[in-house]
C-alpha cells in the first residue's frame, strides 16, 4: 500500500480562521493556529469543510476502497475493472495463523485470476470483472475535507478496525 498526499488546500490554517472570523469579532484577537486548535477542540467542525485533501491510495484492496465509501462526505474515484486488464493484478495478503490458511487463500486467487483470464479472452473484463476478488488491489484518488478527515481517523485508526484500514489510516495520518 501507498499513500500519496497529491494535493490540499493552500493556507488552509488562514482559511479556516478567516471563515471563523466571520462568525463574530471576539475571534478577531485570537492567532490562526489558535484559532484552528480551538475550532478542532471544541467541535466547531463545519469552518473545517473548507479545507481539502486529496490522496493517491496505491494498492488497496477492492474491499477496502468499499469501506472509504462509508466516508460519505469525501470525493472517490477508483480504478476502472470495466476498461483494464486484472490478468496481473496483486492482492491483499491478510496475516494468517498458519501456512495452511495462506496456502488456501493464495490457490483461491490463483484459481480465480486463471478463470477471470479466460473470461476475458472470450468476453471482455465488463463480464470478467465479475469475478475479481475483494482482495483484488486498486489505485483510488480520494478527496476529503478536514472535518470528515478528522473523523475518518478518530474511526479507523481504531483497534476495531480492520487491519488494512488501520493501515491506511496511519499512513493518511502521516
Amino acid at each position: 500500500m501507498k499513500v500519496t498526499l497529491t494535493m490540499y488546500t493552500p493556507d488552509g490554517v488562514k482559511l479556516i480562521a478567516d471563515a471563523v472570523r466571520v462568525t463574530g469579532p471576539f475571534f478577531d484577537t485570537m492567532e490562526d493556529a489558535d484559532l484552528v486548535r480551538y475550532m478542532v477542540k471544541h467541535d466547531y467542525g463545519s469552518v473545517l469543510e473548507h479545507v481539502v485533501f486529496t490522496f493517491e491510495l496505491k494498492d488497496i484492496s477492492i474491499a477496502i476502497s468499499r469501506e472509504l465509501l462509508e466516508h460519505r462526505i469525501a470525493s472517490h474515484t477508483a480504478r476502472s475493472t470495466r476498461y483494464s486488464d486484472e490478468g496481473d493484478a496483486s492482492f491483499y495478503y491478510p496475516k494468517f495463523s498458519d501456512d495452511q490458511e495462506k496456502e488456501v487463500y493464495t490457490q483461491t486467487l490463483k484459481y480465480v485470476q486463471e478463470q477471470y483470464l479466460q473470461l476475458k479472452d472470450s468476453c471482455g473484463y465488463e463480464v470478467a470483472r465479475y469475478l475479481l476478488p475483494m482482495a483484488t488491489h486498486c489505485t483510488y484518488t480520494w478527496t476529503i475535507n478536514a472535518r470528515s478527515l478528522i473523523n475518518f481517523l478518530r474511526l479507523r485508526l481504531c483497534k476495531n478496525a480492520a487491519p488494512e484500514m488501520q493501515e491506511l489510516a496511519r499512513n493518511v495520518k502521516d
